[in-house]
């Protein structure tokens, strides 16, 4: 179990759990390697190559960036709900 900001992230479970509101965010295989992959960098910035080819997605993935944005982009609105 990690602390992320107001959450404590666990990743066997794929959850993100919010304690102060007992909120629980389910997440997805790929949102959580992404999180695992961001909190390891700790606060460094990661190339978006690194994430597709190196660390989520795996050697010669047939993603675009435009993938993984998606997947960024959702775990941010979950954020906010």
């Amino acid at each position: 179990m990690f602390s992320i900001g107001p959450y404590i992230f666990r990743p066997s479970a794929k959850q993100l759990v919010e304690p102060g509101r007992n909120k629980r965010i389910r997440l997805t295989d790929k949102e959580t390697a992404i999180l695992k992959f961001l909190y390891r960098a700790a606060g460094k910035a990661v190339a978006r190559q690194v994430l597709l080819v190196h660390e989520v997605w795996g050697y010669n993935a047939a993603v675009t960036t435009h993938t993984l944005e998606t997947h960024v982009y959702r775990l941010r609105q979950q954020n906010r709900a």
